[in-house]
């Protein structure tokens, strides 16, 4: 017998290895089942909750009612779809980050394109320099001159349209002697062919102004009706009231300073002989010596009261 412990040490006790060894396999074997039993119970209940997601029941009826043993297999509940999941996002994202770095990264190449710069004849490439260069006036123009407006109100004016808006202001702000002036006190006192030349040939080169009848600007009765007015004839100013004030002469009998009127009654001028007349032809010309270009005229003469 083993001896009565003294209280300071445990008894004694008689083992045998054998003993020792079936006792720890049983202690194992029985933590083992322990742990088995605990996963199947998660698993159970894990069945049992996605049976519940999947049917719509209770969780813990959904083994008891529907019988579902714990090591079946069930289907994977159906994912939802999405646009865009969280790694695809954090891709587009990583793609448009590195295009913008290329990007970057290239446009000092395009920057300054050597074909562009041979032809603009430019010898640096610095902002500084070009800004104090003796072209950069003509360069800025040229660049300007490319651009395409595409809002506001800019419109390109012709030069005619030009040339028309400045001779009408010269019109409009015409202070000079007029034909009624000149019929108050005209500078002639006789007809005479030569004077009457010498006076339509001062006004060559005034511009043709629709309605004008001053020195700033002519139609073509307007300009007779001026060049008479200093001889004391008062003409209207239109061709039809014109043609009824004279005479009508045969061609062959026609002499310089008659009127020259076309058939159509659409225009008339100074006969100045060989064929030729002053006239004041048509907008954008002006008042000017040149031949008769048609044969549809007849001749006028005028005559003093």
């Amino acid at each position: 017998m083993a001896k009565p412990g003294t209280g300071r040490h445990r008894a004694p006790v008689d083992t045998s290895i054998l003993d020792f060894e079936l006792r720890s396999r049983r202690t194992i074997r029985e933590a083992e089942q322990a742990r088995l039993t605990r996963k199947e119970r998660r698993d159970a209940k894990r069945a049992a909750r996605l049976d519940a997601e999947f049917f719509g029941v209770d969780a813990n009826k959904t083994t008891q009612a529907l019988g579902v043993s714990a090591n079946i297999v069930r289907a994977k509940p159906k994912r939802k779809i999405t646009l865009f999941s969280r790694n695809s996002l954090k891709h587009l994202i990583t793609m448009s980050v590195a295009a913008g770095l290329f990007a970057t990264f290239s446009l000092p190449a395009y920057a300054f394109n050597p074909d562009v710069a041979a032809i603009a004849q430019f010898t640096t490439t610095s902002a500084e320099a070009l800004a104090r260069g003796k072209d950069t006036q003509n360069l800025t123009v040229a660049a300007v001159n490319t651009v395409k407006y595409l809002r506001g109100t800019y419109a390109s004016i012709a030069a005619s349209e030009v040339q028309r808006q400045r001779t009408l202001t010269a019109y409009r702000s015409y202070t000079g002697p007029t034909a009624a002036d000149y019929l108050n006190n005209p500078p002639f006192s006789k007809l005479d062919g030569a004077e009457i030349l010498a006076v339509a040939a001062k006004y060559v080169g005034v511009p043709y102004v629709f309605g004008g009848d001053t020195p700033a600007g002519f139609d073509c009765s307007g300009y007779t009706e001026f060049i008479f007015a200093q001889f004391g004839i008062a003409l209207p100013h239109s061709v039809h009231s014109q043609n009824r004030l004279g005479a009508l002469i045969k061609p062959e009998d026609a002499q310089p300073g008659d009127l020259v009127v076309f058939n159509d009654l659409s225009h008339v001028g100074i006969y100045a002989g060989n064929g030729n007349f002053y006239h004041a032809p048509r907008p954008g010309d002006s008042v000017k010596l040149a031949p008769i270009f048609t044969s549809n005229i007849h001749f006028v003469r005028l005559a003093t009261n």
